[in-house]
């Protein structure tokens, strides 16, 4: 599950909920969300976070058994890296389109709220 991924990045950094989540710039309940798995869409800031401080981003999406570091050479091709890539891409558009559509916004804890 990827939630675990999150989980073990979080203790291989050291941090508690708490800690990581004021230094990402989160609440712990978002950060509790995200390790059990509950939002329905990555947090972004959270993932660049974890990757910018060490951690594989493969590791993050279950394609590597390396927590640490960003050399991941031969985990996975270029083009398969790319198409996951775009994939990602498009989900966001897909989402930030029907987020528009139902004029509703979703903030960091996964509420969904009616604009205004």
């Amino acid at each position: 599950m990827l939630s675990e991924g999150f989980k073990k990045a979080r203790e291989h950094l050291g941090f508690t909920k708490n800690g990581i989540a004021k230094k990402a710039g989160l609440t712990h309940t978002t950060i509790g969300n995200i390790e059990k798995g509950s939002l329905k869409t990555p947090n972004w800031e959270y993932v660049e976070y974890l990757i910018e401080n060490g951690i594989n981003p493969y590791f993050l999406i279950g394609k590597s058994e390396e927590v640490e570091g960003q050399n991941v050479t031969g985990v996975i091709s270029e083009s398969e890296h790319e198409e996951v890539k775009a994939k990602l891409q498009e989900l966001q558009t897909k989402y930030d389109i029907i987020q528009e559509l139902l004029q509703v916004e979703v903030d960091e804890d996964g509420n969904v709220k009616k604009k205004i």
